[in-house]
């Protein structure tokens, strides 16, 4: 059986602070998704979104911000309407830090980034796509953002698409229950390349899978490294991140939810893994999220 999202971890908003909400949100002129890569502009929105109603906004990041805190280290926001213009959703978002992404490139890369199954990638093993895989976004980053948002506007009809989330802390017990706190130990303390994005630098940085504070998953990115370095990991290592990816697909314990339009959901990327199950018919699914990264004190990135 599906773990569910626990009430814990959910944020039901008030119908009159939603309403409140959109009504600041639209009184600001309409910008483009290229206008919100500026970092000034993002601050703009959201502070002119608080000034309108500060103590409502305040308490909102405030629920959110606790429920990231701790475990399942996500947050799913209820009851809240949304504008066309995601002056609302880039508002909330700039609240928890600087909203960043890959270079400006329809439509796989905007600071507010459209996620729909035609866009999706295809997995490099396997039929899947990669979003079907248990991961840590921007891996290819040093460090990763720390924080995701994705905002459902349209379900899939046929109910496929659940979000699926893996949190640090049982990761960790599932690792030590099946494979021994010598492969725990190992992951968190023997560092990997990482082949960093051509947009970010490029190059190979080295950092642990999996650690007491912090998890990070996409062994795609370990493999291009390697490749690029031109050497072979030890058979200890590929064991430990073998046992890891064992864990990451068949493990019974990760939360599995449908997120309904309207609802926002929040992670701690360096807590948690995410991913969707498949969708029934992808071709023709209308499936659509919105999604932000959330970099706490980054640096917006440069056009292209």
């Amino acid at each position: 059986m599906p773990v569910p999202l626990p009430d814990t971890a959910k944020v039901h908003v008030p119908t009159s602070l939603a309403n409140a909400l959109l009504h600041a949100a639209e009184s600001l002129p309409q910008y483009s998704n290229l206008e919100f890569y500026s970092n000034d502009l993002q601050s703009f929105v959201h502070d002119r979104i608080r000034q309108a109603l500060r103590l409502d906004f305040d308490w909102l990041v405030g629920e959110i911000r606790g429920r990231i805190a701790r475990r399942p280290y996500c947050a799913l926001v209820q009851g809240i309407q949304y504008d066309e213009g995601n002056r609302l959703f880039v508002g909330i978002n700039r609240a928890f830090g600087e909203l960043v992404a890959r270079p400006y490139e329809k439509p796989r890369a905007q600071l507010v980034h459209y996620i729909q199954p035609a866009t999706d990638l295809p997995a490099t093993h396997g039929s899947q796509f990669e979003s079907e895989k248990l991961h840590t976004d921007t891996a290819d980053w040093n460090p990763p953002v720390k924080l995701i948002s994705m905002l459902c506007v349209r379900a899939d009809r046929e109910g496929g698409g659940r979000s699926r989330v893996l949190d640090l802390e049982t990761l960790r017990d599932e690792v030590h229950a099946r494979f021994g706190s010598r492969t725990l130990e190992f992951l968190a303390t023997e560092p990997v390349p990482w082949l960093l994005a051509p947009y970010r630098g490029g190059g190979v940085c080295w950092r642990t899978v999996l650690s007491e504070t912090s998890v990070c998953w996409r062994r795609y990115t370990i493999e291009m490294a390697v490749a690029s370095l031109g050497f072979e990991l030890s058979p200890t290592m590929i064991a430990a991140l073998d046992s890891l990816e064992k864990i990451v697909t068949d493990t019974p314990r990760t939360l599995d939810f449908l997120m309904r339009e309207g609802e926002l959901l929040f992670l701690d990327n360096h807590r948690t893994l995410h991913a969707r199950t498949p969708l029934a018919s992808p071709l023709v699914s209308d499936r659509l999220m919105i999604r932000s990264w959330v970099a706490a004190g980054g640096t917006t990135l440069g056009v292209v």
